[in-house]
């Protein structure tokens, strides 16, 4: 596998992002990266970008920064594929499970497309909503509220109606007789043209007791019935869910395979603790810090502004007037909760000896000159294994994966389409 670093996958792709429709024009939707026969486009990055957890942040942060989080997802992306294009080769695209799985999901699509145009359709007339009007005496509130509930009224009535239809046509027979203390998974309970229920089907369908009784195959059997018959009437119309439901199965597979590598790579409680064993650092719980900080862009504004902060004035008060900071000043200054270790390394050493409330010297680093205080913090400490577990066994997943990832990457081609260019001078051409 060709290496790309993440530097120059930043940079080519911070150019990507900044190129209008003029680029767009010429190249629609380029593949960034080639996976065996998939591709991971720049459509795909900046989907995935927005549903990150930092999609929020990711306009405030600095050039470095988005361009670190774009590398890390378009390497997240490539694996992927790469999990995708091993569970097709293992046959787990194909397996009954995967494939009931997949036609749920599809059937779930069609059944709340086709409930919606119901409702969709049902409107009031002018003479209803006049009326409404009147009753009311014109409050808004109380006039959609009245509007929601003859809606939801009509709905009940159509949707019944719409039922008994699908029902009669049909011929679906509910086996009332057969739902009983003696009842075997393959017991047909409810069938008709081109449909039958076993309760084996009943239970598959999710959130089944280990032992179903009569009762809650009652309940349960004419909702399965109404989703099926719902879903077949929607296809039928020509309700088209198939790319939705193409992207979901694309999606599960990695899922799914990883779910399956983790329950071989964790099956042995001995292989958790002797990881365990091998890395005593995991049983350490880092410290946790409430952080007050302020971020100025010179030392010598740094140096003043500390001169005050000791004379009486209140870092928050300043930070949220000129920390260069964006996240920083817009909270005035209050960073929350940080666990130690995960801040800039210049921050870390002068912090690590902070007493409660003391502020910091002036730090240097790359972003700017720092002042930081602890307002609170709560200790950390070494847990036994028993306390850990879960925390074991993810870090034993993480490792196994790497590896794993690996030797997937030499199974299979993966190209990068990236190519060096200087972003800065390509972007300001680009406008």
């Amino acid at each position: 596998m060709k290496k790309c670093n993440a530097k120059l996958i930043g940079g080519v792709l911070l150019l990507l992002s900044t190129v209008g429709g003029a680029a767009s024009a010429k190249v629609d939707n380029p593949s960034l990266v080639d996976v065996g026969p998939y591709h991971v486009t720049v459509n795909d990055l900046k989907t995935a970008i927005k549903a990150s957890p930092f999609a929020t942040q990711f306009v405030a942060m600095d050039v470095k920064d988005q361009a670190g989080l774009r590398g890390d997802l378009l390497r997240r992306l490539v694996i992927s594929r790469l999990l995708r294009l091993e569970a097709e080769h293992l046959g787990l695209d194909k397996s009954p499970a995967f494939l009931r799985e997949v036609d749920n999901f599809r059937r779930g699509l069609l059944y709340r497309e086709y409930m919606d145009r119901m409702r969709g359709r049902l409107k009031l007339s002018d003479a209803e909503i006049d009326e409404i009007h009147k009753a009311v005496g014109g409050n808004a509130d109380a006039v959609e509220a009245m509007k929601a509930a003859r809606i939801a009224k009509r709905y009940r009535a159509v949707r019944e109606v719409t039922m008994e239809s699908l029902i009669r046509n049909r011929h679906v027979v509910m086996h009332e007789d057969r739902i009983n203390a003696d009842m075997k998974p393959d017991t047909v309970l409810m069938e008709g043209d081109g449909l039958k229920i076993t309760l084996a089907d009943l239970t598959r369908a999710g959130g089944a007791p280990s032992h179903p009784q009569p009762a809650w195959v009652k309940e349960q059997l004419p909702k399965l019935g109404e989703f099926i018959l719902v879903s077949d009437r929607a296809a039928a119309d020509g309700i088209d869910v198939s790319e939705r439901v193409e992207s979901y199965r694309n999606e599960r597979l990695p899922a799914l395979l990883m779910e399956q590598k983790e329950r071989e790579w964790t099956s042995d409680e001995k292989v958790l603790r002797d990881f365990y064993q091998k890395h005593p650092e995991i049983a350490h719980i880092a410290e946790r810090r409430h952080i007050g900080m302020i971020v100025l862009p010179s030392f010598a504004q740094a140096n003043a502004m500390r001169k005050r902060i000791l004379n009486g004035e209140s870092l928050f008060r300043l930070a949220g007037l000129y920390s260069i900071d964006p996240y920083g000043r817009s909270h005035n200054g209050d960073m929350g909760w940080v666990r130690e270790g995960s801040g800039m390394p210049e921050v870390e050493k002068v912090i690590s000896k902070l007493k409660d409330n003391e502020i910091s010297p002036v730090i240097k680093t790359s972003r700017g000159y720092y002042l930081v205080t602890i307002l609170e913090r709560e200790k950390g400490e070494d847990r036994p294994y028993a306390g850990i577990r879960d925390k074991v066994r993810q870090a034993v997943i993480n490792s196994r994966m790497n590896q794993y990832v690996k030797e997937l990457q030499g199974r299979y081609k993966v190209t990068w389409n990236l190519q060096e260019m200087p972003s800065k001078d390509a972007a300001k051409a680009a406008e």
